[in-house]
């Protein structure tokens, strides 16, 4: 025992103090990082530093980051390097062997970023159960290979792992994202991770994970969406916010609270065109009607449709048209209380539904009148109802009709019940005239070309 001690005492005078000092720092840095950096924290998906070194470096030391302006890397062969990826069946859980083979289909730094992209929405799967089980850990990127799925830190470090392979710089940025674990006020700063992608000197913004596809009814549906590469900050900022404010990449940076009152705004606001004129918060405080005016092309087309915590309300709660450049989205509440004004929009050549591009909550104080029923033709020829503008009209009185329909030749007054047909008279696009309404069960038509064919434009009832 005592020759232990003695011994113990030889060593411990040759220790040198200033190693020991050396290598406490170093402890106590490497706890303090793992204690207080928010990605080790609230996403608890334990990224360990040797995964993740650059990006926390990225996130604790505040610099310029030059935002990339180039439009032309989200056109670039989007369809070609989406195919290709696409088609890749890679089956083995080597980073390098699947750089390596995406490499043969990309040349430029914005190509190798996309690739990646495009390969990993289409080969990894949200790992649903992972998510709703709370029990969240940390993969590598070649678990995520093997297994195929991934929660959003899993995809982001297998973008990562792949663009270092391929060259590239790429950062994994922590934050808030208004997904499916979103709610407005709440105390986490962080839900979510996503990345950055440094192409040709200045930095893109990707979220694979929401590029993949979405959470519905706790299963997840495959829906690529090239929307989330290289996004551009301006629009990223609706749904993404991120721990550093410099990964905004934004000249003016946003605080949470501005993030969190804006409006929810989908892909398709964007992908359309639209712009907000009258509303830039997320909730509108109303009486028994409200107003929304929108800024789109010619080409847009809007439709709306107001929905209660008991589900969508008639069609006729919403009336939504266009004059020149503006959409006016109008909506009136059978009573009061809190709703959702959902807006969708699409072009005129396609077909189809109309996708959600923009909600707003609505807080009514009272109870407003139902509008009359628009039909396809009434949007696809951007009409506009000045008056009147209830559902129900009248009977056995004058009424006076304003409507214009610039591709019109003649509109008409139909009384559905008696089947009798009034014209309105025209002075250029616009078409006017009062007239004795028989019943309330009325509609406007339209002529588009010669012959005898009208179309419905407005149904009253």
């Amino acid at each position: 025992m005592k020759k232990k001690a003695s011994s113990y005492r030889r060593h411990k005078t040759k220790t040198n103090p200033s190693w020991f000092f050396f290598f406490s720092v170093i402890a106590l840095s490497t706890w303090l990082t793992w204690k207080y950096t928010p990605l080790f924290g609230s996403l608890r998906d334990r990224f360990v530093p040797d995964a993740v070194v650059d990006s926390i470096k990225a996130i604790q030391q505040p610099k310029k980051i030059e935002a990339g302006t180039d439009e032309a890397i989200r056109s670039k062969t989007v369809n070609t390097l989406e195919r290709q990826a696409s088609s890749l069946n890679y089956n083995g859980t080597s980073v390098s062997e699947l750089a390596a083979k995406l490499s043969q289909f990309a040349v430029t730094d914005g190509e190798k970023a996309k690739v990646i992209y495009d390969w990993i929405a289409h080969h990894v799967a949200y790992d649903v159960e992972m998510f709703y089980s709370g029990q969240y850990r940390f993969v590598r990127p070649e678990e995520v290979l093997k297994s195929r799925k991934a929660i959003c830190s899993g995809y982001a470090i297998l973008y990562q792992a792949l663009a270092k392979e391929m060259g590239l710089q790429a950062e994994i940025i922590p934050g808030m994202a208004k997904g499916v674990s979103y709610g407005v006020g709440q105390n986490s700063d962080e839900n979510h991770a996503w990345n950055a992608v440094k192409i040709d000197n200045a930095w893109y913004l990707v979220d694979v994970t929401w590029g993949a596809g979405i959470l519905q009814d706790r299963q997840f549906k495959r829906k690529y969406n090239p929307h989330y590469f290289a996004t551009p900050p301006a629009q990223f900022i609706y749904d993404h916010f991120p721990t550093n404010p410099s990964w905004q990449l934004l000249p003016v940076l946003y605080t949470k609270q501005q993030f969190e009152s804006l409006p929810e705004v989908k892909p398709q606001f964007f992908r359309d065109g639209l712009q907000m004129v009258s509303h830039r918060t997320n909730t509108i405080q109303a009486q028994g009607t409200t107003e929304v005016i929108l800024e789109a092309p010619l080409d847009t087309i809007v439709s709306a449709r107001l929905e209660s915590a008991s589900g969508l309300l008639d069609k006729s709660y919403t009336l939504a048209q266009r004059e020149q450049n503006k959409i006016f989205v109008n909506a009136a509440f059978p009573q009061a209380g809190a709703y959702e004004l959902r807006i969708f929009s699409k072009k005129k050549a396609q077909d189809g539904l109309y996708p959600e591009a923009i909600t707003y909550k609505v807080i009514a104080q009272a109870q407003g009148e139902a509008f009359p029923l628009t039909y396809s033709h009434f949007a696809q020829n951007n009409a506009y109802l000045f008056t009147p503008q209830t559902k129900t009209l009248p009977a056995h009185q004058s009424v006076y009709f304003q409507i214009n329909v610039p591709n019109a030749l003649k509109v008409v007054i139909i009384d559905q019940e008696s089947q009798k047909w009034r014209n309105l008279e025209r002075q250029g696009t616009m078409f006017t005239g009062t007239v004795n309404i028989g019943s309330r069960k009325v509609a406007i038509a339209a002529k588009f070309t010669q012959g005898d064919q009208y179309w419905t434009l407005v149904e009253y009832n």
